[in-house]
């Protein structure tokens, strides 16, 4: 496999628009699982952990491998929750294109706005969910988005609704076939005009990003698909097209959609800028995506539990191999590399290699961190840093048990190789242990992994202020 037959996504968006069970709709329809789990149950592929079982929410960031059509589709799902909002940067610094999940009932959301922010530059493409519900409005949510970022959406279905609003019929504007919920279907007759109006738009969009495409189109004012696909990834890679696609992922319905959109638009990893990095001199420069250069990975994730611990990499250059040397070009140490993985979930499935543009996890490398390089030795290079949002809210935290201190920083700092967004400080005037994180979310989940994997009862507290008293001069005689 190359970097050509790989496509990274992260799936992105507010809270319970239904980022994992997409991911789980896309694993179960391409035989990655043998039953289709539900997040109220339990047993979805990338909600695994205790708390997300708990909560019934995404905490952490998972990874969904999807083979399809002979590709690769690496499936990174991201919390949606305002206080885990630092697995999203993880997420957007390893994929190529975002996948920005809506919910047909809610329209433009607080978290698709804060998604489409965080994006920055990077590539993005929008799915609305639960259009099939009754009283979910499609149409409204599409306008509502249009609305906000004007002409760089650009629809690619068409839709069929019922007395309810609930979409019925979904028709791929692209390639002019339509699907329901029992799977491909003929165009009804009666949106013939719609669907032909709606690829004049779409043809339009694709030649506006292509001088020769637009000539083209000038010409005959007709384009193929393949000619709209190949304006489309051009304007998804240069951020000027935004598709838009809808479904369900409880049904499943267009989804098999998505997956194909995904293989035809989204730019692979050697299409992409250079990353910016440093040399060994500390001076600026940027790495290509080189399938055949000196071996260079960038360690975005850190996954640690009681079974062991994963350090997650994207292959800038070259290719890994469980039998290479690399030079970690935070600490300064050469490490030996240890066996491969491929992560769905909680299971690790062993690879010998992984190759330019793909992601895969190194097992049991204590000292390698999230945000570290990796880079064979002599020719350093430095990525830069994950760019994490400062903590906003405080806690002061102790154990119930003086005997119980020592495990307690144990804990935390098993705990903050994972999630390096939070920080422990100890403050020497008022002689407590404060934690700084996201929000009261954040520090909750993390007193329950103390509790539930080292064992440590902790309190949590408001932290005290040292007040200082100022030195007045003493006063006259009146």
């Amino acid at each position: 496999m190359t970097a050509n037959d790989i496509r990274n996504i992260a799936l992105l968006g507010h809270g319970g628009s239904g980022k994992t069970s997409l991911a789980e709709q896309m694993l179960f329809m391409t035989k990655g699982t043998d039953r289709l789990g539900k997040t109220a149950d339990g047993n979805t592929t990338c909600d695994y952990d205790a708390e997300e079982i708990k909560r019934q929410i995404s905490i952490s960031l998972a990874f969904a491998p999807v083979q399809y059509k002979g590709k690769k589709i690496n499936v990174m799902d991201a919390p949606g929750n305002f206080d885990f909002s630092g697995e999203a940067v993880c997420a957007i610094r390893a994929a190529e294109c975002a996948v920005i999940v809506g919910n047909a009932k809610d329209g433009l959301s607080v978290g698709m706005e804060r998604t489409w922010k965080m994006l920055g530059k990077k590539p993005r493409m929008m799915f609305i969910n639960r259009v099939e519900e009754a009283n979910s409005d499609y149409a409204s949510c599409i306008e509502a988005i249009k609305a906000k970022y004007g002409t760089a959406i650009a629809p690619i279905v068409a839709t069929k609704a019922d007395a309810n609003k609930a979409v019925t019929v979904i028709v791929d504007l692209l390639h002019n076939k339509a699907y329901d919920a029992k799977g491909e279907c003929a165009i009804p007759g009666d949106m013939a005009d719609e669907v032909e109006a709606l690829r004049a738009e779409l043809m339009e969009a694709a030649a506006g990003a292509d001088e020769e495409l637009m000539e083209k189109f000038f010409e005959t004012m007709e384009l193929s698909a393949e000619d709209m696909a190949k304006g489309l990834k051009i304007g998804v890679r240069d951020g000027s097209v935004c598709p838009v696609l809808c479904g369900s992922a409880v049904t499943g319905m267009g989804v098999d959609m998505l997956m194909q959109t995904i293989v035809d638009l989204v730019p692979v990893a050697t299409d992409m800028p250079a990353e910016a990095a440093e040399d060994d001199d500390g001076n600026a420069i940027e790495v290509a995506y080189d399938p055949n250069g000196p071996t260079a990975a960038f360690v975005f994730k850190t996954i640690s539990d009681q079974y062991g611990k994963f350090s997650m990499i994207k292959v800038i250059r070259g290719k890994v191999t469980s039998d290479m040397s690399l030079y970690n070009m935070t600490t300064g140490n050469t490490e030996k590399l240890g066996r491969l993985y491929t992560m769905k979930g909680k299971k690790a499935e062993e690879t010998k290699e992984i190759c330019c543009g793909d992601i895969g996890a190194i097992g049991k490398m204590d000292k390698v961190k999230t945000g570290d390089t990796l880079c064979e030795p002599k020719t350093y290079v430095k990525f830069a840093p994950l760019a994490f949002a400062p903590a906003c809210y405080e806690r002061a935290i102790s154990p119930k048990t003086k005997q119980e201190i020592e495990k307690l920083g144990t804990g935390l700092n098993k705990l903050n190789e994972e999630d390096p967004t939070f920080s422990v400080t100890n403050n020497a005037e008022t002689h407590q242990t404060v934690i700084s994180g996201a929000g009261d979310i954040q520090i909750d989940v993390l007193c329950s992994k103390l509790k539930s994997r080292f064992g440590v009862d902790a309190e949590l507290d408001t932290p005290r202020v040292a007040y200082r008293e100022k030195i007045r001069p003493q006063a006259g005689p009146l």
